[in-house]
């Protein structure tokens, strides 16, 4: 896909430290929707914007926007990932400004980039950032998508950067909307050729459906400009044309003489102001300007309010009142009040503000010459109304063979709740009685004046049928719904929302309280509904015609003793039904582990694994220990042991491994990916938050540890990264061993059962850190806390230590190996050098020594550099020159052109050159 030059701008996607990526769950979407984005993304793909991802850790979901032209706009939810990236800082130019920089030119051509955005290209590191989620699969953004936080700054920075020498002399672009102004023909055309010039350098698209030139006026960020000046564009003056007509004789005297206001006025409610510029004797309104006034605001003197419009007007019009000397035309005396500095509180504070500005206070003269003020203060105070406060309305139903009740709790904006509990007095089902709940908190909410509501309920049927996601076919929830539909229609607006059974309990217990049939509580509004909200036909079997949870037969017959026309499947249901109970209006096994298990959902078993398995307090087990935790914990679905091994097997794939030079401790965990920000999180919260910050980590050079995440992450710290030279892994050999042990100790383990290694996982490296090792002739534990750990054999076996245990004994005991353990360490330094001493006269008896010193000559071993080599391609390449030495037998590298190579190299990969 052609775009923007990889040189002249590609966007970064930074996120804050410490921010865990987010994956969305897949949302439903229509079939219409589904076809449009599956056209959508064969596009994307079509021309490069789009990859095919595998395993992203950011994901999201695309959103549908429905176009004035009837097509669906598709845009991606990056909610998440904006949260998580910090706010460039690059400043968006001023729409003021720039509007006033373009008025009064006679040529003026208009241009919209093609896709603007999408021209920039998204750096390949942070291209997975952008994955969302389609029936098709999984993509990324190659480019840089709409809806990114920092996207409008990036694009912005990119034509300040190409378009330097033209903004603010011949153009003007705001993001990506750009305007060539020129006062003649001639000087036009050059403009463009000198801005298309720049254009074609860059790669930079113009949309032709939206680009006209040579214009004598045309509309630029909501406003006509022309060489008359700034217009007001037709579809903003709707408000002054549908200006209600006057009812009244009142009325119609506060309209006259409207055209001939004063230039700021106030009343009780509103403040504003008018800039005008006068030519000729004749006034020309160029900006309005006024505001609501607030609580406090609306108790200030008259003279205060007065002096606040001007304020007010001075923020909002800051340029025009930099660059212009400014009369202010009123009744009051704001000279006295805002000319000196004798005043005391807010009075003082506006007029510091005022005192940069060049401003003359002047007393009215005549009454025409304020009616634009006047105008304006009036449209505000009658027709621009505070938004309305949103009213939060929980419901819920309960029914039983014990009585049906209902819960409603409302909220006001002010944070005053209403509860209600409502008793029924006929038998309704469950889900009817969910309904009348719903049709109860609207008119309860209706009562109370509310306009704008936000209504929640914790049954996901009756939701997802208010909201059309479900097909409703039973005609007794048809009627309901209807009934619940003309009640929406009585308000302005209403949000309707799912929530779990946990966020909604207040209205479970009003439910249960009526219910119950409990006398009234003072807090509590008790009352009773006698029939149902609609007329009810014939009784009839309660159908779902959306998917059917597993365990949804088995309610109906426990609740409502329907079972299925089927006989063979009946029969099952009566079987099956005999280790269940309805406890708290939830489904509930018999189980050993626990004594009722509450029997889940797909979703509510989704969510489940996923948080035991790897959630906050999950320790990625194997999937039989994943079965049992669930169980113990109380849930039950038919497929729990399946389900288990579906997530656990082949989910953990890589073990890292961190080792201490000196004591040999070692430190693991399991991960089911490996990338920068991972290995971050194990550095902090295995070894920075365990046992402090280390100087030196020594590491290969893996992409993992190249990575940005980790390397800042150490900076911060002020952590040394030390790299093992190239195909070399003996210079990180401590960890090589160690990798080797590892593996070695859980093939015993697993004994051909692949998938359970991470359970034995802990088990290896408790054995490797409390078992002696060679060099030091003690344990990894003992040279961590001066002692040796006490092991299972001695609690089978039992040692002196064990036996002759004593509380006062053993604190003094410890307090001596700890302040012996500086002479247990030594000991154990010197018989390590003793050891690497040894073992380096064995090394060197076979290994031919090589000397190089810096400026040295040497030549690569080609397969050290990942070369493909074939029998007849050179086995070495370079030559190289030797910049430095980067440690024992390691050297860093420069080519013949003075480039310095990544990385450094061992002398076992270099050869001597001779020119």
């Amino acid at each position: 896909m052609p775009g923007i030059d990889k040189e002249i701008a590609e966007h970064q996607i930074t996120t804050k430290q410490g921010m865990r990526p987010v994956a969305q769950k897949k949302r439903k979407q229509s079939w219409e929707k589904r076809k449009a984005i599956k056209a959508e993304v064969e596009k994307l793909l079509k021309i490069g914007a789009i990859r095919e991802v595998k395993y992203p850790e950011w994901l999201a979901n695309p959103v549908l926007v429905l176009k004035s032209n009837g097509q669906w706009r598709i845009c991606i939810d990056y909610t998440d990932l904006n949260k998580a990236c910090p706010k460039t800082p690059f400043p968006l130019p001023s729409i003021d400004v720039m509007i006033d920089s373009t008025a009064g030119f006679r040529y003026l051509s208009f241009m919209d980039a093609y896709s603007g955005y999408n021209q920039i290209r998204t750096s390949p590191t942070d291209e997975e950032k952008t994955s969302f989620v389609t029936e098709e699969g999984l993509y990324c953004y190659k480019v840089m998508p709409f809806g990114l936080k920092n996207a409008g700054a990036e694009y912005q920075k990119m034509v300040s950067k190409v378009f330097k020498e033209e903004l603010g002399e011949i153009m003007e672009a705001y993001i990506d909307d750009m305007v060539v102004k020129s006062c003649n023909g001639p000087d036009h055309v050059v403009h463009l050729e000198k801005v298309f010039a720049k254009m074609r350098q860059v790669g930079m698209r113009l949309n032709p459906k939206k680009s006209f030139f040579c214009l004598s006026s045309g509309k630029f960020l909501g406003f006509i400009i022309s060489e008359r000046g700034i217009e007001a564009h037709p579809d903003k003056c709707q408000a002054v044309v549908n200006l209600k007509s006057p009812k009244s004789i009142k009325e119609v005297q506060g309209l006259t003489g409207g055209m001939f206001g004063r230039k700021n006025k106030t009343n009780d409610d509103a403040i504003s102001a008018a800039l005008v510029r006068e030519e000729d004797g004749v006034q020309k309104p160029v900006y309005f300007v006024s505001r609501i006034l607030r609580d406090a605001e609306t108790r200030y003197p008259m003279i205060e309010k007065s002096a606040f419009a001007i304020v007010t007007a001075a923020r909002k019009l800051r340029p025009y009142f930099q660059a212009h000397s400014i009369r202010v035309v009123t009744n009051m005396p704001l000279r006295k009040a805002l000319g000196q500095f004798n005043v005391a509180g807010r009075l003082l504070q506006w007029a510091i503000e005022l005192s940069e500005f060049d401003i003359t206070y002047l007393s009215r003269t005549a009454y025409k010459s304020q009616a634009l003020a006047d105008f304006i203060v009036q449209g505000t105070s009658g027709s621009f109304t505070p938004v309305e406060a949103v009213w939060e309305v929980y419901v819920d139903g309960a029914s039983s063979g014990k009585g049906t009740g209902l819960g409603v709790e409302i909220i006001s904006p002010e944070g005053d709740r209403f509860k209600y509990a409502l008793q029924v007095n006929f038998n309704p089902s469950h889900n009817v009685a969910e309904y009348e709940a719903f049709i109860a908190g609207l008119q309860l909410a209706a009562a109370t004046g509310a306009r704008s509501i936000k209504i929640r309920s914790d049954s996901q049927l009756i939701v997802n049928q208010i909201l059309k996601e479900y097909k409703t076919q039973d005609e007794t929830l048809i009627k309901y719904l209807r009934k619940v539909e003309q009640l929406i229609s009585g308000f302005d607006s209403v949000l309707i929302e799912h929530v779990p059974k946990g966020q909604n309990e207040t209205a479970d217990a009003l439910s249960k309280l009526a219910k119950s049939g409990l006398d009234k509580e003072r807090p509590i509004i008790v009352l009773e509904i006698s029939s149902p909200s609609i007329e009810l036909p014939e009784p009839t079997v309660f159908q779902l015609h959306h998917e059917e949870e597993w365990y949804s037969p088995i309610w109906l017959y426990l609740a409502e003793g329907i079972l299925s026309q089927d006989k063979n499947l009946a029969r099952k249901i009566k079987r099956w039904s005999l280790e269940f109970s309805i406890i708290e209006d939830e489904l509930c096994k018999k189980g050993y582990h626990h004594p009722w298990l509450t029997c889940v959902g797909k979703a509510k078993a989704a969510e489940l694994l996923s948080e035991t398995h790897q959630g906050i307090c999950g320790s990625h087990q194997g999937p039989r220990t994943l079965g049992k935790r669930i169980m113990r914990q109380g849930y039950y679905w038919p497929t729990l042991r399946k389900d288990a091994e579906d997530l656990a097997k082949g989910n953990l794939k890589f073990i890292v491994v961190a080792v201490e030079y000196f004591t040999k401790w070692i430190e693991v965990k399991a991960l089911s990916l490996i990338t920068s920000q991972k290995i971050t999180d194990f550095l902090e919260h295995h070894i920075v938050y365990r046992f402090g910050i280390p100087h030196t980590i020594i590491t290969d050079n893996g992409r993992q540890f190249t990575g940005a995440p980790f390397k800042n992450y150490c900076r911060g710290l002020g952590i040394e990264i030390n790299f093992a030279s190239v195909c070399h892994p003996q210079s990180n050999g401590l960890a090589e061993v160690s990798n080797r042990t590892i593996l070695e100790g859980l093939k015993k383990k697993i004994e051909g059962t692949r998938n359970t290694w991470p359970e034995y996982l802990s088990e290896v490296v408790w054995a490797y850190n409390t078992t002696p090792r060679s060099a030091t002739e003690r344990s990894p534990y003992a040279l961590v806390y001066g002692m040796e750990a006490v092991i299972p054999m001695e609690i089978v076996h039992p040692t002196l230590r064990t036996i002759s245990y004593s509380t006062q004994r053993n604190a003094e005991r410890r307090t001596e190996e700890i302040e012996t353990i500086h002479e247990l360490r030594e000991e154990a330094s010197a018989r390590q050098a003793e050891y690497q001493r040894k073992m380096r006269k064995v090394f060197d008896k076979k290994v031919a020594p090589k000397h190089y010193q810096p400026g040295d000559w040497v030549l690569r071993r080609a397969a050290a550099a990942g070369k493909h080599i074939g029998k007849l391609d050179p086995a070495w390449d370079g030559p190289f020159e030797i910049v430095k030495s980067a440690g024992e037998r390691a050297f860093h590298l420069k080519d013949a052109q003075g480039k310095l190579l990544a990385n450094s190299w061992n002398a076992s990969d270099l050869r001597k050159f001779y020119p």
